[in-house]
């Protein structure tokens, strides 16, 4: 009976060190508190996948996705190359094209729930940037064409906007929000797994995974809404949840892919890697400024602001809990600021990284950069007030 007793004690004692060696391990790998039931799904919920292909790489402009609307079809292209369109456009209407990655896409489509009236309009997570512009202007001729890549970075925007003239696509306006994922995605993804920094992010990842056996998806969407008492099965799930997103995704830290060898990557010290960056940043832009002089629209270059840029705004206390992912963080904490928007040959542009200077409003909403609706009525608002002249002009 002492032997029983001993050796069910002796489980009992490896069973806990085990959940707890899981929840110290849960805590590390995904600095969240596997106690907070609520918390821990919300993290887990992020890591849904469908379980068919929606990315895949575009021979002129790096990739696409499947879930945009599609385009106005003029040559037959059966292509989804817009994020937004307007439901219904006139001859006279003003066109305005969106530019830019995923916090661009959302001047007229966010992810976020929350509804508001300010200025008596009332906002909700569509068409900001649009309705806006309308009521600034006391009309309804602004329409707004959302062409913005998420996870997209220059010269993505550049190649974008010229496959849109090849299609006979035009405009009166075109607006490139952008700064964020051309520091942070070249650092964290792009040299991380040795592709050319003018690549499209990821871009060795998504050409291997293209094929990819989708099968273990379902299954691990599941894993991502349920919760189990047990840490380590939640930690098990986790596993099974990696294993599943390197499958269909590929490893994001394989250094030495084929693609890599092949496109002849080379190793530079990180400064070296801080000047092509803001080299190409700046070439992509003032391209499409001498586009936009041959092409008759107006250019207006936007650098974007985010949590991570140091002193750029007072972070609320759910912002603060936010400044977790250090694979974006390190580089625009300590980069940033090296974007000079003002030595641009560009004649209209804007810096809105410190537009939030003085807010101590929660906007930010994700350890990325995304905003809530309020953030991004605060960035339309000072786009339309910047510029108000050139849009007024496109209405006579």
């Amino acid at each position: 009976m002492n032997k029983v007793k001993f050796y069910l004690l002796s489980i009992l004692i490896v069973f806990v060190i085990i959940n707890l060696c899981s929840v110290a391990t849960i805590y590390i790998v995904t600095k969240k508190n596997f106690f907070n039931k609520i918390e821990f799904l919300s993290f887990k919920k992020r890591f849904r996948k469908s379980d068919e292909k929606t990315m895949y790489p575009h021979p002129f402009f790096g990739f696409n996705y499947t879930f945009y609307l599609p385009s106005n079809d003029k040559i037959n292209l059966n292509e989804q190359l817009y994020h937004s369109l307007p439901p219904k456009v006139e001859k006279d209407d003003v066109k305005i094209l969106v530019l830019g990655g995923s916090v661009a896409t959302h001047l007229s489509k966010n992810d976020s729930s929350e509804s508001f009236k300010i200025n008596n309009i009332e906002l909700d997570d569509k068409d900001i940037l649009q309705k806006l512009l309308n009521k600034k202007f006391k009309t309804n001729k602004f329409k707004v064409y959302n062409a913005a890549i998420g996870g997209g970075k220059q010269p993505q925007q550049l190649f974008k906007l010229y496959y849109l003239y090849l299609i006979k696509e035009e405009f009166d306006v075109v607006i490139n929000l952008d700064g964020f994922n051309e520091l942070a995605l070249s650092f964290s993804e792009n040299i991380q797994i040795k592709n050319n920094i003018m690549y499209p992010r990821n871009y060795s990842r998504l050409i291997s995974t293209f094929n990819s056996d989708l099968s273990c998806v379902v299954k691990v969407n599941r894993l991502t809404s349920t919760y189990n008492y047990l840490p380590v099965f939640e930690l098990y799930k986790l596993y099974k949840i990696r294993n599943c997103h390197i499958k269909s995704e590929g490893d994001p830290n394989e250094k030495d892919s084929r693609f890599s060898k092949m496109s002849n990557f080379t190793n530079l010290d990180e400064n070296s890697y801080l000047e092509y960056i803001l080299r190409l940043w700046s070439n992509s832009s003032e391209e499409i400024e001498s586009f936009s002089n041959e092409k008759n629209f107006k250019y207006i270059h936007i650098l974007q602001p985010n949590l991570y840029h140091l002193g750029s705004k007072k972070l609320s206390k759910d912002e603060l809990q936010l400044l977790t992912y250090k694979k974006y963080g390190d580089p625009v904490s300590k980069y940033y600021d090296k974007f000079n928007i003002q030595k641009l040959n560009i004649k209209n542009k804007l810096d809105l990284r410190y537009v939030f200077k003085d807010v101590d409003k929660t906007l930010y909403r994700d350890y990325c950069c995304h905003l809530n609706n309020y953030g991004m009525y605060l960035i339309a608002d000072s786009i339309i007030e910047n510029y108000s002249e050139i849009f007024n002009s496109t209405l006579n």
